[in-house]
């Protein structure tokens, strides 16, 4: 026990690490908002890339909105009676307008900006790069895992009744496929109606009952957190447990009659006749903040091989072997791997050393008998010296690793 807690006290701390790396700084002129490095600006990019290539094949449509509105659309859809203490304002034109805090009421707007009909839902509109504020107590801030400036994978499907279940179904494995890239296993928690809830009770019992119905369907384990749920809807929160078996809520599915009603949104049916769609608004890692943060304490800085900001680095023995190097690196650059030479003036132990510490993946070694042999003297940061390999065969294994998106 005492040698868990000593090796759990010598665990870093994220912003530790974000320094370690050249990932990302903080600053007093922006309190609760990072300063992103180009390293870390690395993961974030992979991070959205990969986001984007499965929600391309889900049928998203990646939409933007603006930062900044009139406060009139958050007291419209609820969010100004029961958020105000939480968003940020500005005087404009002699008029209030918020930093938006969420993009829901946002994505309402591009809906209904058109006729739409039964035979077009459900629509997915997904926002991924758009910044969101929101005015935390300076008490409160933490890294990246509090903050005031944010960034959210977030959606907002609009289909009718008889589609809820489908959908929820659908983004429940769409979560447990991209936590699969983690090793971090998942729980689930079904949260209700708060006491300040905005809208129709019955409403809300049918949305929790949709809710159940999926996670028994799926055969998920799952707990209930009375009243718990945001003030709009219920909601699944999807809970991770990192390797210092610390539990993380992250990913969240809220089921929301209200904002509909609110926005008077609808869709025309088989009958021509008016109905309201349903609105479930979900995220898969959260923002990306706080993901991070919490990737980054969970690998202990050793990041999956896909996003490390360094993939492969070369080392020469001497500095006659500095062109070999920086040709085997313009192989790995070519394919798309993240590759840099050091040629630094130093002994070649200190060398792998500092890569070591650095968490690279790949640390390739080439003297005179690597040259001979066009082939590299490879260490793994996980599985140790792998010895002397040939540079068309590692080039093979290194990009199979990262399209499979190895642990």
């Amino acid at each position: 026990m005492e040698q868990e807690q000593e090796q759990n006290n010598n665990r870093k701390d994220h912003r530790d690490l974000g320094r370690d790396f050249d990932l990302f700084s903080f600053h007093e002129y922006a309190p609760g908002a990072a300063f992103w490095h180009g390293k870390g600006m690395i993961i974030w990019r992979e991070l959205e890339k990969y986001l984007r290539e499965k929600l391309d094949k889900e049928g998203y449509a990646e939409v933007s909105t603006p930062v900044m509105v009139k406060k009139t659309l958050f007291e419209k859809s609820g969010h100004w009676e029961h958020f105000k203490e939480n968003i940020f304002t500005l005087e404009v034109d002699n008029e209030t307008y918020a930093l938006k805090p969420m993009n829901c009421p946002e994505s309402t707007l591009i809906y209904s900006s058109k006729i739409r009909s039964y035979r077009d839902l459900p629509i997915r509109l997904s926002e991924i790069t758009d910044r969101l504020h929101r005015n935390e107590l300076s008490g409160v801030l933490g890294g990246l895992l509090r903050v005031r400036q944010f960034s959210q994978d977030d959606a907002h499907i609009y289909c009718r009744p008889d589609q809820i279940e489908s959908e929820i179904k659908k983004l429940l494995k769409l979560v447990k496929e991209f936590y699969d890239n983690f090793n971090m296993p998942l729980s689930f928690n079904l949260a209700t109606r708060p006491d300040k809830a905005m809208g129709d009770p019955k409403l809300w019992k049918k949305a929790e009952k949709n809710l159940e119905n999926v996670l028994k369907k799926a055969k998920m384990k799952y707990q209930i957190k009375e009243k718990d749920g945001a003030f709009y809807g219920p909601k699944i929160d999807i809970n991770v447990t990192d390797s210092q078996n610390r539990e993380w809520t992250i990913a969240t599915i809220q089921l929301d009659f209200q904002m509909p009603e609110r926005f008077e949104l609808e869709y025309i049916d088989e009958k021509g006749l008016k109905q309201r769609p349903v609105m479930i608004h979900r995220a898969i890692l959260g923002t990306f903040e706080r993901f991070i943060g919490i990737l980054l304490e969970h690998a202990e800085g050793k990041l999956p091989l896909w996003l490390s900001p360094v993939q492969v680095e070369i080392l020469s023995i001497t500095d006659k072997h500095v062109k070999y190097a920086e040709q085997v690196a313009k192989k790995f650059i070519k394919k798309g791997i993240r590759a840099r030479v050091n040629n630094e003036n130093e002994t070649i132990n200190k060398k792998i050393r500092e890569a070591e510490l650095q968490k690279i993946p790949y640390i390739l070694v080439v003297g005179d008998k690597e040259i001979a042999n066009n082939s590299v003297n490879v260490r793994h940061y996980r599985q140790g010296q792998m010895g002397e390999t040939k540079l068309a065969d590692l080039l093979k294994k290194i990009q199979k690793e990262i399209k499979d998106k190895v642990i």
